[in-house]
């Protein structure tokens, strides 16, 4: 029977696959539901699921009266819950801009600000989100990711509420001219050609001259969505610039940027590890990006506390028993199976592959 998504308990159990944005089933027939898969649906914004008229328990199933939910007092929406509908408000919005329709700041403001102000209060989970980028979706995801990365960034760096704020909507929109390029190059599943690639390298201009119709956008976001490709060793696009002609929000959205691409899986890579992604981006500081803003990135990916769970790349999960500031991304843990104490700090070959407390 179709139920309500609010209908639901624990002990349901799926009659159908459940898609949510993308072809993909987020829950696959036969799942038996639990307070954290109902949690997902919402997330998920989805609406009504078809289920099996009894319970796990072999109960039969009486779906809560329509009447009696009317005067529950809405619920706070999760900061997931909130993503997911950033997310699907952007992809309306890419979808528009292919057909020619303008930046409706107002719509864009509307859909990132409270998220923002959202995610300055759960941190932790915007390093999260990245498990929910998928391959047909990615460009919708990466923009609304991008935003509440480089606010985070912006956020331990001290900068103000405004700066935030902007940073943020720069994110938000420095990929819309994506929606200019050949649709057939964004579906390439393939490393793409160096002419399609020039094609590609053209969309920070394709960004700009959108943002720039709009008088309503400051200077700052038109700017930082120009060069949000340029890098300090002159080696980024459009322009090559050099690092003293980079704005400040370009630096921190360029980090950002490649964060999340790094994080995420791509139709011709598989996604990588957020901990090592950080490793190579202080690699890479010195000649691309600037050391303070990887440092407030790192700051915020490497959160640990003592006791935290973790996967290994090794596929073993472990214990954190020990933080070092000196190799924030490299903790001493304990191995759950054997009891090992592993300094990776020493061990370069295994890094954590994410935190499962």
């Amino acid at each position: 029977m179709l139920v309500r998504t609010d209908q639901l308990v624990e002990g349901c159990i799926l009659a159908q696959e459940v898609k949510a944005i993308s072809t993909k089933p987020i829950m696959t027939k036969r799942t038996v539901l639990t307070n954290h898969h109902i949690e997902i649906l919402e997330s998920f914004l989805i609406e009504k699921v078809e289920i099996e008229a009894f319970l796990s328990n072999g109960q039969p199933f009486n779906p809560h009266l329509l009447s009696m939910l009317e005067n529950k007092p809405p619920k706070e929406e999760s900061f997931l819950q909130m993503y997911f509908k950033a997310t699907q408000a952007y992809k309306k919005m890419f979808e528009g801009w292919e057909s020619g329709t303008p930046i409706d700041y107002a719509s864009v403001r509307k859909t990132i600000i409270p998220l923002i102000e959202k995610s300055l209060q759960y941190q932790n989970e915007v390093f999260t989100v990245y498990h929910y980028s998928n391959e047909e979706d990615y460009i919708y995801h990466h923009s609304v990711a991008v935003a509440l990365i480089a606010a985070a960034i912006g956020n331990v760096l001290g900068n103000s509420k405004k700066d935030i704020i902007q940073v943020g909507i720069a994110g938000f929109l420095m990929d819309c001219g994506m929606s200019k390029i050949d649709p057939k190059i964004l579906k390439n599943v393939a490393v793409l050609k160096k002419e399609e690639f020039a094609q590609i390298k053209e969309h920070p201009i394709f960004s700009y001259q959108m943002v720039s119709k709009q008088p309503v956008i400051q200077d700052e976001i038109k700017l930082a969505v120009l060069q949000h490709h340029e890098r300090y060793d002159k080696s980024g696009y459009p322009f090559g610039l050099s690092e003293e002609k980079i704005h400040s929000y370009t630096k921190i959205l360029s980090v950002a940027d490649v964060f999340h691409a790094m994080t995420s899986p791509r139709k011709y890579r598989s996604k990588q590890s957020p901990f090592k992604v950080v490793e190579q981006l202080k690699q890479e500081t010195f000649g691309k990006y600037d050391l303070a803003i990887v440092k407030a990135l790192i700051e915020n990916v490497c959160n640990f506390s003592v006791g935290d769970k973790i996967l290994l790349s090794n596929d073993k999960a472990a214990e954190v028993v020990f933080t070092d500031s000196t190799f924030p991304s490299r903790p001493m843990v304990r191995e759950e199976e054997t009891g090992k104490f592993i300094s990776l700090s020493h061990e370069l070959d295994i890094f954590i592959e994410e935190v499962i407390r």
